[in-house]
C-alpha cells in the first residue's frame, strides 16, 4: 500500500507558486518596477531581485570600441572651392605682367571618432608661392579659409595666412600649414570640408574640385 502523504507536498508546490509570482504572465508593472516575475527571473540569474550593474570596461575594451567605431568612420575629402585654388597678382592682362603666384598643391585631413558619429578634424594644406616675370623677392601671403558643413549648418570657419618669403636668387618657395582643433558634432546630413584661397576668401557652390 502507498501512503498518500509523500505525493501531498506535490500538489501544493504549483498553487503555493502562482500565489508568489501573481502577475507571471506580466513582462513588468505600470509603475516601472520589475513584476514578480521579472524577480524571480533575476534571483534565478544573478541571485538578487534586481539587475546587478554592468562591470566596468577595461582599457583594451575602450580601445577596441573606439579603434572599431574610427574604423567605421568615413572621413569627407577636402574640397578645393572653384576659383579658390591660386591667388595671382598682376600688373597687366598678359602673363608676362605676373608678379606672384600663390597656389594649394596638396590637400589632406585626418578624423579622429568622438562617439556617436562625431569626430575631431584637422585639415592640412600644401602650396607654393611662385615669382612671376614682373615679380621682385619679397614676403607674399594670403588668406586661407577653411570652411566644414554639416547639411545647412555650418560647423566651423577657420581664417589663417599663409605663404612665404622668396630670396634673392629662387623663384619660389613652399609652404604647409595645418588647421586643427575643429569639432565635428554627431548629426545628421553630409560634412563638407572646404578650402578656398581666393581674395574674398568665400567658396562658390558649383564646379568645385575634390582632392
Amino acid at each position: 500500500m502507498i501512503d498518500a502523504t509523500f505525493s501531498r507536498p506535490h500538489w501544493l508546490i504549483l498553487p503555493v507558486l502562482c500565489v508568489g509570482l501573481a502577475g507571471c504572465g506580466s513582462s513588468g508593472s505600470s509603475s516601472g518596477e520589475p513584476s514578480a516575475f521579472q524577480k524571480f527571473s533575476n534571483v534565478v540569474m544573478f541571485q538578487s531581485t534586481t539587475v546587478p550593474p554592468a562591470p566596468p570596461k577595461t582599457q583594451g575594451e575602450v580601445q577596441k570600441e573606439r579603434q572599431d567605431e574610427e574604423d567605421a568612420l568615413v572621413c569627407p575629402e577636402v574640397i578645393i572651392a572653384d576659383g579658390g585654388a591660386a591667388m595671382r597678382a598682376q600688373s597687366g592682362p598678359d602673363s608676362g605682367s605676373l608678379r606672384h603666384q600663390i597656389s594649394i598643391l596638396n590637400v589632406a585631413r585626418e578624423c579622429v571618432a568622438t562617439g556617436n558619429g562625431g569626430y575631431n578634424l584637422k585639415v592640412g594644406v600644401e602650396g607654393r608661392v611662385l615669382l612671376g616675370p614682373a615679380g621682385a623677392p619679397g614676403s607674399y601671403y594670403a588668406t586661407l579659409v577653411t570652411t566644414v558643413t554639416r547639411g545647412t549648418t555650418t560647423v566651423a570657419r577657420r581664417s589663417a595666412r599663409v605663404g612665404g618669403t622668396i630670396a634673392s636668387g629662387q623663384g619660389g618657395t613652399d609652404f604647409s600649414y595645418v588647421e586643427q582643433g575643429i569639432v565635428v558634432p554627431p548629426g545628421r546630413g553630409d560634412v563638407e570640408i572646404t578650402v578656398d584661397l581666393s581674395p574674398a576668401g568665400a567658396a562658390t557652390a558649383a564646379h568645385r574640385r575634390r582632392r
